[in-house]
């Protein structure tokens, strides 16, 4: 609320809380004044207290949502439980990607419209970045690809305005020559050099007729999965379990999913943890300059495909010049795929 703060729904296990309480949040240790209480009946109604086995709505003065996580235990500042409510886990996004005003002077009406987001969404994160190519955005972090769309979604449609957004990507888990571990949301912010780069995976848990297991199955390995699981759970249902790179996942996984099934397959999938891959940094240069908004994290095998797919679709939409346009993929040093933009006759 724009006045109040945020308002916590909550369910009180033991004990009563009242207005004027000193509550503590378990999880940041941080203290807040109850300075209302109350249900939902449907409509609003007050209380000056809720006891154990209610259920109602608590404010406090909080005025960032992500000092109140979903799950989270809320205990007596003065005489604090010793162990939280079990079941409570924060929330980290998994996939990133970078959001640029089209017309940079909306930069700061693009932070607002971010800020009041994150009011109502705390799983959703952001903060500043720039880049050579773009100008001034944010990094922003979801859950997810359809928590990403949705996003991006509402900053259109509810806030009026055009933005640009970068190819999503996920949380790389990088250890240093010194064996200190980073964690890359860009693929900006990789070191030149490392021992060991690690990659979320996730277990895929696919549903299809029996007539697609063929391409799916080809689909899944050509994604670097595992095959954990192939069990018919009926005359016309098949259930594919893999282990699959989150990565994999993020690039075309379920529109070809779809394709290759007519649309009858569904996809559903957890995370699993980080495990070691050889992925190497796929940087793209425009007159050997290197655009950052460009650059990919792959896996070496798979980095001059997705290059060539790259420097293709940019020879279509990079208009001509007066001038030659080289636009090339490379790995380090390395140049592995090259297109050019002729230029206009005189």
């Amino acid at each position: 609320d724009r006045y109040r703060g945020v308002v916590v729904l909550i369910r009180v296990f033991e004990g009563t809380v009242r207005v004027g309480t000193r509550i503590r949040i378990f999880s940041t240790g941080k203290e807040f004044e109850v300075t209302e209480l109350g249900y939902f009946t449907p409509k609003v109604a007050t209380t000056e207290a809720l006891s154990a086995g209610e259920v109602g709505f608590l404010v406090a003065g909080i005025k960032n949502v992500s000092d109140t996580q979903v799950g989270d235990t809320i205990t007596e500042a003065d005489r604090p439980v010793s162990k939280p409510c079990p079941g409570f886990k924060k929330i980290k996004p998994m996939v990133y990607c970078g959001f640029y005003p089209l017309d940079p002077s909306n930069y700061e009406d693009l932070r607002d419209a971010l800020e009041k987001l994150r009011l109502n969404d705390s799983a959703f994160v952001f903060e500043p970045e720039s880049s050579a190519a773009l100008g001034f955005g944010f990094r922003c972090g979801f859950l997810g690809l359809l928590h990403m769309e949705i996003v991006k979604e509402r900053v259109e449609r509810e806030f009026g305005l055009e933005i640009i957004t970068t190819a999503p990507t996920v949380v790389y888990r990088v250890t240093d020559e010194r064996g200190n571990v980073h964690h890359i949301d860009s693929p900006t912010k990789m070191p030149q050099r490392y021992l060991r780069i690690e990659e979320p995976y996730v277990r895929a848990t696919i549903f299809t007729p029996p007539e697609y297991v063929g391409n799916i199955l080809n689909l899944c390995q050509e994604k670097r999965g595992t095959q954990v699981k192939f069990q018919y759970v009926s005359a016309d249902r098949v259930m594919i379990v893999y282990d699959i790179p989150l990565a994999e996942i993020l690039w075309d996984f379920y529109d070809k999913l779809k394709s290759y099934s007519r649309g009858y397959a569904s996809l559903d999938y957890e995370f699993l943890g980080y495990r070691e891959s050889d992925l190497v940094k796929l940087d793209i240069l425009l007159n050997k300059e290197p655009v950052d908004a460009l650059s990919l994290i792959v896996h070496r095998d798979a980095a001059y495909y997705r290059g060539r797919e790259v420097v293709q679709r940019l020879r279509e939409v990079i208009p001509r010049q007066l001038f030659e346009v080289a636009i090339q993929a490379a790995i380090g040093s390395k140049v592995i795929a090259r297109e050019t933009v002729k230029p206009l006759r005189k």
